[in-house]
């Protein structure tokens, strides 16, 4: 299998790519001029993406690779994980709305009964990062209208705001976690690997979330959190572009090329 890896889509570089190079693996470097040049038709057919979750969704959705790109939109939304994944969730109490509909009718973020709430794209593309935002004096830019997007009927998520004392990221391939590492989603800073074998709680529960077997593509990110006290799943991620931190790199790549 070729791997194709748009590196300049994380901070500091994507961790598979000198992983893949020291285990001798095929690599293709993306760059978005091969939209323009179509340069990618020259690529072998079984070849992977990943990069950024832009074009992890157009490739996915244009291109004829295999397994080319794991970016399924509807599995990762969040109203997925709120019909199937509910018991796990940390934020049950949701509201969904889009950012027309919460302009013309601000009651709907009071109604949460909080003064800041967390917001997110239902979308797992990320239109805009989750976010703290007051309850109150809304506007379309506190969700970045006009500034990452156009799309004023954008679906979003809004939450009371929960404290969080700690995060981690878990990669699911196959239904298994097969390494992970705790984070820090304000910064996008990565932490300390999670080995398996230990069976930290973090992971274990992961792993049950992962027997659930309800997602479509077999590659894919679970994002656990603690919060006073408890594990809760926080959201999941399709794996052509997620930003895989300080996850077992080379692991990542063996499971993948089993």
């Amino acid at each position: 299998m070729t791997w194709i890896i748009e590196n300049e889509a994380f901070f500091g570089g994507d961790i598979l790519l000198p992983a893949l190079k020291s285990l001798g693996r095929n690599v293709i470097l993306w760059n978005d001029n091969f939209w323009i040049t179509k340069e990618y038709t020259s690529f072998p057919k079984d070849s992977f993406f990943h990069g950024s979750l832009g074009n992890a969704s157009r490739i996915n959705k244009e291109l004829n690779f295999i397994p080319g790109s794991l970016c399924d939109e509807e599995g990762f939304s969040y109203s997925f994980l709120f019909e199937n994944y509910n018991n796990y969730l940390l934020n049950k109490n949701v509201v969904f709305t889009n950012i027309s509909e919460l302009m013309q009718n601000p009651k709907i973020a009071k109604g949460l009964n909080s003064e800041s709430l967390f917001a997110r794209p239902n979308s797992p593309l990320k239109e805009f990062s989750g976010r703290i935002i007051p309850a109150e004096n809304l506007t379309p830019a506190h969700f970045d209208y006009g500034f990452y997007h156009e799309n004023i009927n954008l679906p979003i998520v809004l939450a009371p705001l929960k404290s969080i004392e700690k995060e981690w990221r878990f990669i699911c391939i196959n239904h298994k976690i097969i390494t992970g590492c705790e984070y820090v989603a304000d910064g996008r800073k990565g932490g300390r690997t999670i080995n398996p074998e230990n069976r930290e709680e973090a992971f274990v529960f992961a792993q049950k979330i992962a027997d659930e077997r309800k997602q479509k593509d077999f590659a894919y990110v679970i994002d656990v959190c603690c919060s006073d006290g408890k594990i809760y799943l926080v959201e999941m991620n399709p794996f052509s572009g997620a930003d895989f931190y300080h996850c077992d790199a080379k692991k990542i790549i063996e499971a993948m090329d089993r």
